[in-house]
């Protein structure tokens, strides 16, 4: 059911640029939009999040020179309070690019109110299913502790976006025809549906005590 709805939040993108015309900047400010939802979807599981974080499970990051593992043992509202201020300059910095990509490519048309609204829908609708079906129902919050649940968007938001902005030089060099809009939509559909994967499959595993196996 989730696979669905993310596949019809993504779809939402594909039409407007097949059907309506949206443009670069278009699919832009929704993708920034959707970095906002990710964001708020992850605060509400780390508060939710009962499981324990074993340090020895949680990549190699870094945030303010402080080691993942750091976190391990603080409250639930600590790490998300946290969470809030890091992925906000994250966010805030995606923003800034995003507003003066026109300025780069200045033929390029700015998007309108209702491009971003249409996709908002789509995108909010996809994060709430997940969390009651996945995080919820399917007892998730139960394995995955907060720490845990901090680091999961980085894995999933940090690469898709990148290459996001990267493809959008790309396209903006072109001229943004629609063929290379499309491409661009298509592969960031594809890399969504791999973080979805992957994310669910790492929970599946913590819950069967697996998860030190390799991916």
């Amino acid at each position: 059911m989730t696979a669905a709805t993310l596949l019809v939040a993504n779809a939402v993108p594909l039409v407007g640029v097949l059907a309506f015309g949206w443009g670069l900047h278009s699919l832009l400010v929704v993708y920034w939009v959707e970095s906002a939802v990710v964001g708020t979807a992850s605060v509400a599981k780390i508060l939710r999040a009962e499981g324990e974080d074993d340090p020895t499970e949680l990549p190699s990051m870094q945030f303010n020179d402080r080691s993942v593992g750091s976190f391990v043992g603080e409250s639930n509202r600590r790490i998300a309070t946290f969470f809030v201020s890091h992925y906000g300059v994250f966010w805030l910095v995606h923003g800034l690019f995003v507003g003066i990509f026109p300025l780069i490519f200045p033929r390029m048309a700015w998007t309108s109110p209702r491009v971003v609204a249409a996709a908002a829908v789509g995108l909010v609708a996809y994060h709430v299913v997940s969390y009651r079906v996945n995080f919820v129902g399917q007892g998730e919050f139960e394995h995955s502790g907060p720490v845990t649940r901090m680091v999961e968007p980085y894995r999933r938001v940090l690469v898709l976006h990148l290459t996001v902005i990267f493809g959008a030089f790309g396209v903006g060099a072109l001229g943004s025809p629609v063929g290379a809009l499309v491409v661009m939509v298509v592969v960031k559909t594809v890399l969504d549906f791999r973080g979805h994967w992957k994310e669910h499959d790492r929970a599946r595993r913590r819950a069967s005590g697996a998860v030190g196996e390799p991916e």
